[in-house]
């Protein structure tokens, strides 16, 4: 079972590396071909990620739509991001502020007729999580930048007070080195774009993971018969325990299936052993959540748009539950 990362569309390899502690790959949504990350494809050579598009065509229509809105934002705030720090309420091209907006700003144009053009929903979902995904890869490479000068300064600490009076070991360093691997901005908004794609996967998983406790939050609250059921805890990153790990995620995904397949899954959290050295360097915990009696589909769109729409567009899957598993380290 391939777990379905949400509501982001770029993983990092410090996230990619904390979920393959549990998973053998992991899952990841494009909203087109355009624009793929270099280090994400990259990534797809190990064999730890699989890049799903589950939408394609309109790719010259956002390319030029993306062109125009990085013109747009250079011209207004000097940075194609400019939005996401200008109007954090606000979702581009979700309302009011349609590309078609955007191109007459740009042109000086004042063609009302265009505004009151009928807005494509998928289209403009699309080109919202484009947009996202850009501002999470600068997003990531400033924090590791930042991540790197902590290093330094803190190595410099270390040398001039020497070996008996460091100030910063074990958990202490590990907390002044930690940084914040994906974005809280729009979380919502993310999530309602993110699940126009998930209408269109014709082979979704009934287990999403993300590293983003407000989207898990967000979630559950709108979901009072959700709960705990697994609980995994300090988890080494390491690889060199390899045919071990191996052996230890095909358990996992045993016990997962199990749950997902008991019409009556126990009441509290499972605990399940590790056959790993918890002092091991860095490690990562796995809570899942269970949403019983609802499939994936009806769990997303519900939860993204308060019904389920009419027609269904993604195959019938063989699952009638749903777990949500959040990532920390």
């Amino acid at each position: 079972m391939k777990p379905l990362y949400f509501p982001f569309t770029y993983v990092s390899e410090p996230v990619l590396e904390a979920f393959s502690a549990f998973f053998k790959q992991i899952v990841v949504y494009q909203p087109s071909s355009l624009n793929i990350p270099e280090s994400m494809q990259k990534l797809t050579d190990s064999n730890l990620l699989e890049i799903r598009i589950p939408v394609k065509g309109d790719e010259n229509k956002i390319d030029n739509i993306l062109k125009d809105y990085k013109s747009w934002a250079n011209i207004h705030q000097g940075s194609e991001l400019a939005f996401f720090k200008m109007n954090p309420d606000k979702i581009p091209f979700f309302d009011d502020s349609s590309a078609l907006q955007i191109k007459a700003d740009i042109k000086k144009k004042k063609q009302k007729q265009q505004n009151e053009k009928k807005q494509d929903p998928l289209l403009n979902a699309r080109i919202f999580l484009h947009i996202a995904q850009e501002f999470d890869m600068q997003n990531w490479e400033i924090n590791k930048d930042l991540l790197l000068l902590e290093e330094k300064t803190l190595n410099l600490i270390d040398n001039l007070k020497g070996e008996d009076e460091l100030s910063f070991r074990g958990n202490d360093r590990e907390l002044a080195l930690k940084i914040d691997h994906q974005s809280d901005y729009m979380t919502i908004d993310r999530i309602v774009a993110w699940t126009h794609m998930l209408q269109y996967d014709q082979n979704i998983s009934a287990l999403f993971i993300t590293n983003n406790r407000s989207a898990v939050e967000h979630l559950i609250e709108k979901t009072p018969e959700a709960k705990i059921v697994l609980n995994i805890d300090s988890i080494p990153l390491t690889n060199s325990d390899g045919e071990k790990r191996e052996k230890w995620q095909n358990s996992l995904n045993e016990q997962l299936e199990l749950i997902l397949g008991d019409s009556q899954p126990a009441s509290e959290g499972i605990k399940i052993s590790t056959p790993f050295n918890k002092d091991a360097g860095k490690k990562a915990s796995l809570t899942l959540y269970l949403i019983p009696d609802e499939s994936p589909y009806r769990f997303f769109t519900r939860s993204a748009w308060n019904k389920t729409p009419a027609e269904k567009i993604n195959k019938e899957t063989e699952f009638n539950n749903t777990l949500i598993g959040f990532v920390e380290f």
